[in-house]
């Protein structure tokens, strides 16, 4: 927030209370925003290809009484004589002042058609290093600030959309343990969707790459404390996969 410089104490004096004033309506609506989206849900969906059923998919996040948060998510689908089935699981926790999530273990496994994949991280937050539990060697991560992993980095989205953001960039490792950064700027609000979970309406999200042969879109719903409702990958100008909510408990 930019102010007129006044050579007045009382002015500089009440300018230092009115900004304090607003940081704290800041800090204040950060916490909200966090508080709003950041519960537990089980959320399934139906992934399409055009217009015949591609496979399905879940995600699930919960929370320990020791307020410890894992989320775990699946998708599984088969086109023809291929097959792909991909899971994930990020354990972390909620930095409710900065509206951040903080990931302390990462694993993810690709099995199917071609060679299976999988990583498994652990992040060792003291030290802002983060270790291959499989090779037992650290990564060359440059952990210097905020942190996350290819599964959670979509429940930080959520959280920053909460909070009104409009372009997001995030920092993570992803399913190769390589570190990686994410844009998303937000294209749409109020989209009107027919899902087969039913009329939602929600925000679109697309994320920022630096040439257009790939393209995914999110689409997030407020009034479903921003839960991502939609997904839709295209490879260059071609529909790869959609997946929709199909069922939502909280």
């Amino acid at each position: 927030m930019k102010r007129t410089v006044s050579w007045l104490v009382s002015s500089v004096l009440v300018g230092s209370m009115t900004m304090s004033s607003a940081s704290a309506d800041n800090h204040q609506n950060a916490e909200q925003s966090i508080e709003q989206s950041m519960k537990p849900y089980q959320a399934d969906y139906l992934i399409t290809r055009g217009d015949s059923e591609y496979g399905e998919g879940y995600r699930y996040l919960e929370v320990s009484p020791e307020d410890e948060w894992q989320l775990r998510t699946k998708s599984d689908i088969s086109w023809f004589i291929l097959s792909d089935t991909r899971e994930a699981r990020s354990v972390f926790i909620v930095d409710e002042k900065n509206s951040r999530l903080e990931p302390r273990e990462f694993i993810y496994m690709r099995t199917g058609t071609g060679s299976d994949k999988s990583f498994h991280g652990e992040f060792i937050a003291d030290e802002k290093k983060v270790r291959n539990v499989d090779t037992g060697r650290m990564l060359d991560v440059n952990w210097e600030d905020a942190l996350l992993d290819e599964a959670n980095v979509t429940e930080q989205l959520r959280v920053d959309l909460a909070n009104g953001s409009e372009v997001f960039e995030y920092r993570l490792v992803d399913e190769r343990g390589n570190e990686d950064e994410y844009r998303f700027e937000v294209l749409a609000r109020d989209q009107q969707l027919s899902l087969p979970y039913g009329e939602v309406k929600a925000i679109k999200v697309g994320r920022i790459r630096d040439n257009n042969r790939r393209q995914t879109f999110f689409w997030f719903a407020p009034e479903l404390n921003y839960v991502m409702v939609k997904m839709q990958q295209f490879k260059e100008g071609d529909e790869q996969a959609t997946m929709s909510l199909k069922s939502l408990s909280m």
